[in-house]
């Protein structure tokens, strides 16, 4: 499963599959407060104790066979080793894989056989390493076709559609373009955590892929085909729980909505959730970061069109300074570079309320950690009876505030 809403699709593939009675495997990317999220069974994230042993297994193995001193996978690929011993000694039914970056050369493209592939909708992104048209992305995200698989997609912008059909005829796939959510007939018709399009049409990609790996491996539970999807899919889609996307939560005052958003795409889709969840007589704050070679302009003012803020914070991905989770540490992107972009970013703030010439002011400032973040908004707002906060721009910071607030178990079961 590819692209930057494939998180979600495959959680929600996870969820309908479970309730159909499978057990599963759920591979996923990035972590939010700790490394054994990436690693699910049964939608769980596999205990610590677990995990140590499974990796201290092909720690040493890989390890003894060594060629060369530095003969040892980087650390997403062997997360990826890891949990594909893992799937294999727990003897699940089905493994969900979510692609890392790109498709054709991601280290997840290593398994040869698969039958059932997903393609989510497409953006421009990451595009040092994947290139700079959509076209281009679009070639390494259906590097993951394999032969004679069926492929599910959504509707893509202009030129997608074309780059996937011609890799599905070079590997003599079936690709299939999934049906619009509304119009399929239920049992039991789910409710939505949002209704939004992008989650209307991650279920209904879902929907599509967990039918077809139950067609091929225990047609029996689809039952009789009368065209409505039974209450299985239902319980499914409902009880789906993926943090960190459409995440709501409360503390205190504070409701705190976090959305691991960062592409103009989703910026715009989180945006546009926020304004529709939202209390119009409760103050505005937004905490923000976002890493890597991210048009930070573009997603500002999105959120700055969409919703008047009362605050704005910009902060790294640092819970506090005292104390440092070290599943948090992004050695890629140091504390003192994301500092930097923080900085940038609220000049770049300041500047889009200038252009604006709104009467509406809203007040940016940067903290070093989040802890402080929060320590200001409830002193700002003690007094009020509840405050919205949106948290986004980085997946990694939805992690670092619930572990700011001690909300870490947030990740396993929502509130």
């Amino acid at each position: 499963m590819d692209s930057k809403q494939n998180g979600s699709t495959c959680s929600l593939v996870e969820s309908i599959l479970r309730a159909h009675g499978y057990r599963t495997g759920f591979f996923s990317s990035p972590h939010l407060v700790s490394v054994t999220e990436r690693i699910r069974l049964n939608g769980t994230p596999i205990d610590s104790t677990k995990f140590a042993t499974y990796f201290w297994r092909i720690y040493n193995r890989l390890l003894n066979s060594r060629d060369h001193p530095y003969d040892l996978p980087a650390y997403f690929n062997f997360l990826t080793i890891l949990a594909f011993n893992v799937f294999l000694r727990e003897k699940i039914d089905v493994a969900i894989v979510e692609v890392g970056i790109g498709g054709k050369y991601d280290c997840t493209n290593v398994v040869r056989g698969t039958k059932t592939v997903g393609i989510t909708s497409l953006g421009l992104e990451h595009t040092a390493l994947l290139g700079n048209t959509i076209e281009d992305i679009a070639w390494q995200k259906a590097g993951i076709i394999k032969n004679n698989s069926d492929v599910f997609t959504v509707r893509q912008p202009e030129g997608c559609l074309d780059v996937i059909a011609n890799q599905c005829q070079e590997k003599a796939a079936q690709l299939h373009l999934v049906p619009d959510f509304d119009s399929y007939s239920w049992k039991r018709k789910p409710n939505l955590n949002a209704n939004n399009l992008a989650i209307k049409l991650n279920t209904s990609l879902a929907i599509q892929i967990s039918q077809n790996w139950i067609s091929r491996t225990r047609p029996e539970l689809l039952g009789r085909n009368d065209g409505s999807l039974s209450e299985m899919f239902s319980r499914g889609v409902e009880s789906c729980f993926w943090p960190g996307r459409c995440h709501q939560i409360h503390k205190g005052n504070k409701r705190i909505f976090l959305d691991g958003a960062h592409t103009v795409e989703s910026i715009e889709i989180c945006s546009k959730w926020f304004q529709s969840c939202q209390r119009k007589e409760n103050p505005k704050v937004l905490i923000f970061n976002a890493t890597g070679n991210r048009d930070t302009r573009k997603l500002l003012a999105i959120l700055s069109k969409h919703v008047h803020f009362d605050r704005v914070f910009f902060a790294p991905n640092i819970a506090t300074q005292s104390t440092s989770n070290i599943d948090a540490i992004n050695h890629n992107f140091p504390s003192d570079e994301q500092m930097r972009r923080c900085e940038e970013n609220a000049q770049l703030w300041r500047e889009i309320m200038e252009q604006r010439n709104s009467l509406h002011v809203s007040v940016a400032s940067v903290q070093p950690a989040l802890d402080g973040v929060i320590e200001q908004i409830d002193n700002s707002y003690m007094q009020h009876q509840e405050c919205d906060i949106l948290v986004t721009g980085s997946l990694h910071l939805i992690g670092a505030v619930l572990t700011a607030l001690k909300m870490e178990s947030q990740v396993i079961t929502p509130s």
